[in-house]
């Protein structure tokens, strides 16, 4: 069987060639007797890969080479050059088509004919005036707006109402193009507003879902342990008051997250770092408040009418004392402080009646 010819062959036919094509077919017809007898000199070229271009003009052979179909092929697939579809002009942007940062429009807010077009393709963009002039008086009228433009694109990325923002976003820059930079700054203002509202609710939301997914890992952790290391005495059990550390420092965050200052919800690492180093206080608090009770360093601690003591410690006490060391952050902190100052001869404040 004849080879491959590959892409770059070039095949030359003249007489002599042919002549010797003709002479090895022969002796090969004789010497082997195969099929190749029913096939002809024409054949064999027919056989020959559409990619080898041979042309055959008064008894000389011309070859064209694969790169050079295959630059008569791009030219023929491509037949308009890059720059071609590109919109460099106002009257390209439309929906549908590519803008100079080749991503699709979706949408046009406002467009003033020979002026501006105010799009979204993947965040609110300006195309502005073809004449130079006009493009860079464009450029300066909106330049104070590209902080708060920056954040408002980047913050309202994903969220399910960000067709508002991209909105509000659209008529500031189109009050800053038409001269009214003080409207511009207000409705922007107002966007960056509601965004940062949004986002703050949304990390509200976030905070409290992963801290209440450690808190339930937290809890787990902590029935295991005393499963497998149990205390003798309830009174000295620390599973039992860190676990009730964990629900109290919980009821904390809930009551607290209105009002506490959280991350917003892009910011997922530091709203689970915050959240989950809460509840590890908690557990932390609420067995450092039960050993100073067995310790004898708090004697005692009476909380409206009822008074804990060391030496009567129920179950009940127990959960108790270990609630108030999760829910009161500065609880044992402030136990501690009262009581140096109690030894020093000086008076001393905390969240809880010491004796």
């Amino acid at each position: 069987m004849p080879e491959t010819i590959s892409d770059r062959t070039v095949v030359l036919l003249n007489a002599s060639v042919a002549q010797a094509t003709k002479e090895g077919v022969a002796e090969e017809r004789d010497q082997t007797h195969s099929a190749f007898e029913q096939k002809s000199a024409g054949d064999l070229v027919a056989s020959m890969p559409d990619r080898g271009i041979q042309r055959v003009a008064d008894g000389a052979s011309h070859a064209i080479t694969a790169s050079e179909s295959q630059a008569e092929v791009r030219g023929q697939s491509d037949p308009h050059p890059p720059d071609d579809r590109q919109p460099s002009m106002l009257k390209n942007i439309q929906i549908g088509t590519l803008d100079s940062r080749q991503i699709p429009i979706t949408y046009i807010y406002a467009a003033q004919a020979d002026e501006y077009v105010i799009y979204h393709a993947g965040e609110v963009m300006v195309h502005f005036a073809d004449d130079q002039a006009r493009m860079q008086a464009q450029k300066k009228a909106i330049s104070p707006l590209s902080s708060a433009r920056a954040e408002v694109n980047l913050l309202s990325q994903g969220l399910p109402c960000s067709k508002v923002f991209n909105q509000q976003l659209a008529y500031a820059l189109q009050l800053a193009l038409d001269g009214d930079l003080d409207g511009a700054k207000v409705t922007i203002a107002a966007a960056r507003a509601a965004v940062l509202a949004k986002r703050a609710a949304r990390g509200r939301f976030q905070y409290l879902k992963w801290s209440y997914g450690a808190a339930v890992a937290l809890i787990g952790l902590l029935f295991t342990a005393s499963w497998f290391y149990p205390f003798q005495e309830i009174s000295s059990d620390l599973w039992l008051a860190a676990t009730a550390g964990v629900v109290g420092a919980a009821f904390s965050i809930a009551l607290a997250i209105r009002a506490r200052t959280v991350a917003l919800d892009t910011d997922l690492l530091d709203n689970v770092t915050d959240g989950t180093l809460r509840l590890i206080i908690g557990v932390i608090s609420a067995g450092i408040l039960l050993l100073l009770f067995k310790c004898g360093i708090v004697p005692s601690l009476k909380i409206g009418d009822a008074d804990f003591k060391a030496t009567a410690l129920t179950w009940q006490m127990v959960l108790v004392i270990g609630f108030l060391g999760g829910f009161l952050e500065r609880l044992v902190p402030d136990l501690l402080e009262k009581r140096n100052s109690q030894s020093n001869g000086g008076n001393g404040t905390g969240e809880a009646a010491v004796r």
